[in-house]
């Protein structure tokens, strides 16, 4: 029997607090980052990658880490900085997903999870100063939303969906 690995990029710790509460709901499962990860990733099905939204692209300590997969079950879940929801978050969760489990060889996808999660300080400043110096209405109410995220409904509702697909079948 193999044993699930989730591997988790966080910047913001966001996205660990939604590995933590799958890592909950698939006992036994083994959490790491890019930086921990075993050498021998052969005992591991299914991988969970974990990442967040980096400039709608996917940090590059994951890419590197989609390189090393092959013949896994995959699921992904991110966090960003918009609302979930929205077409574009969307659409770029679906391609980043997809891109991880190309990078590989035989991959399989089987489940994405997206949700909002507070904007690091770093990146907020950032887009004050693209923008002039001053952050639209939107822009603030989007911040203001995302602070509180993820909540305890979107860590329940990662580990439900995360458990539903991979439950005690790997």
């Amino acid at each position: 029997m193999s044993t699930p690995l989730i591997v988790i990029s966080s910047r913001t710790g966001n996205t660990l607090r939604v590995g933590e509460a799958i890592s909950e709901a698939l006992p036994g499962s083994v959490v790491a980052t890019p930086q921990t990860l075993p050498e021998d990733l052969s005992d591991f099905n299914p991988v969970l990658l974990g990442f967040w939204c980096d400039r709608w692209d996917v940090p590059e300590e994951m890419v590197d880490v989609a390189l090393r997969l092959k013949n896994k079950k995959i699921g992904c879940f991110a966090t960003l900085g918009s609302d979930p929801n929205d077409p574009k978050s969307q659409d770029w969760i679906r391609k980043a997903s997809e891109r991880l489990v190309r990078i590989g060889k035989g991959n399989e996808l089987v489940q994405t999870f997206l949700c909002q999660g507070r904007i690091s300080p770093e990146v907020m400043e950032t887009l004050t100063m693209m923008m002039g110096g001053k952050l639209s209405d939107r822009a603030l109410a989007n911040h203001e939303k995302a602070k509180a995220h993820p909540d305890k409904n979107d860590l329940t509702e990662a580990a439900d969906i995360f458990r539903s697909a991979f439950g005690m079948n790997w």
